[in-house]
């Protein structure tokens, strides 16, 4: 064989690996009430989710967050004594648990500092939120570098895409807490002003968040809050100085499905809610495709992914369709290419794969799987 024949060869082979790598993804579904984390290959070429295992004896099992240098997930364990799993993940994607650290409460959320230095969590139930120094080798520290006491059901938390401020929704009380986050040791301090309420009308339920991923022709960038019992998503301008100021809201069911719904109500942490006349608005989550062109949103009660176009002049929303997925979808995730999504249901033992159509933002169902009970959070490692 000739060098020049060799080298074709091998440049063939390198090409042909690192499509093969840009094409595989791994899914990791925490399951609650089987306590587990099942484990899937996302084969984008094939267009398929290839199951591969599980992990067991992971006690309500819920939010998860994987470490910038992908090399950690974190698992959020809602089971007394209330504690976060460490796992190494290994090239071939399996789990190797690596340590459990006790947090200062049951944390609704997990995240991540930009710079995966932090672990930061949101207490539903505690009503306050916590931040932990991340170890050399990804393990957790058990001291917090800070527990604050926040107003009635935090929610989430997340540090903007600069890693220089920091927001905690706060479900019972419609409001957005906005901190100055100091990357160097960890620490938020409230901004001026502390917060902002979500929107004019009482019980709005501020829940999940996300950032755009860029800023719009208008030259500002935006942050979206998913409010769980009003039906609407509320748009904040992000300015300089991290402070929010309100933009818009927007309606976020279909006006055939809103209008058989009543507003919903702050769920207790122990039971549940009373019954109800009309079914009541419970929506969860919410993420947006990398390019920032288009959002999703999804709603319990009805077992609706609601899609959204975004204008690139000035992030305003713009109503596409409503699509029926898992039951009760809690949570769901986009892949880094943006042409798939993933959605779980709580109620549901099977996931939903679809194909997000480039110019639309429409879903196509391409494939449905089998994952275990009380399916409730995806975290996606590419």
């Amino acid at each position: 064989m000739s060098k020049k024949t060799l080298l074709a060869s091998l440049l063939s082979l390198i090409s042909i690996s690192a499509m093969a790598a840009q094409s595989t993804s791994w899914v990791y579904v925490s399951n609650a009430d089987s306590g587990t984390l099942t484990r899937y290959q996302l084969h984008k070429g094939q267009q398929k989710l290839l199951p591969q295992g599980k992990v067991d004896g992971l006690p309500s099992a819920m939010s998860s967050v994987l470490s910038p240098d992908k090399q950690h997930l974190y698992l959020m364990l809602r089971s007394k004594p209330f504690r976060v799993a460490t796992f190494k993940i290994a090239s071939d994607g399996q789990l190797i648990k690596q340590s459990e650290t006790p947090l200062a409460d049951s944390m609704a959320y997990l995240s991540l500092d930009k710079q995966g230095h932090y672990l930061l969590g949101a207490s539903y139930g505690g009503d306050l939120f916590s931040i932990n120094h991340i170890a050399a080798n990804g393990d957790v520290e058990r001291a917090p570098v800070q527990v604050s006491h926040t107003g009635k059901r935090a929610h989430a938390i997340q540090t903007d895409p600069d890693n220089k401020y920091l927001y905690v929704s706060q479900l019972g009380s419609d409001q957005l807490l906005q901190y100055r986050f100091n990357p160097a040791d960890g620490r938020a301090q409230p901004n001026s002003p502390a917060f902002v309420n979500v929107e004019k009308e009482a019980a709005t339920g501020p829940r999940h968040f996300v950032f755009s991923p860029h800023a719009s022709q208008n030259g500002k960038k935006y942050l979206y809050v998913l409010n769980e019992m009003s039906g609407t998503i509320t748009t904040f301008v992000r300015r300089q100085d991290g402070t929010l100021i309100q933009s818009a809201s927007t309606p976020s069911l279909d006006p055939a499905i809103a209008r058989n719904m009543q507003r919903g109500e702050a769920r207790p942490t122990v039971g549940e809610l009373p019954p109800s006349a009309r079914p009541r608005i419970w929506q969860a989550d919410i993420h947006m495709t990398p390019d920032g062109r288009f959002l999703y949103a999804s709603e319990r009660t009805s077992s609706t992914l609601n899609v959204f176009a975004v204008s690139p002049q000035d992030g305003s929303l713009s109503f596409i369709n409503s699509v029926k997925t898992e039951t009760q979808p809690r949570g769901f995730a986009i892949d880094n290419s943006g042409k798939f999504l993933i959605a779980s249901g709580e109620k549901s033992q099977q996931l939903s794969l679809y194909s997000i159509d480039k110019h639309s933002g429409k879903l196509s169902l391409l494939q449905q799987v089998p994952t275990d009970k009380g399916a409730n959070w995806i975290t996606l490692v590419e």
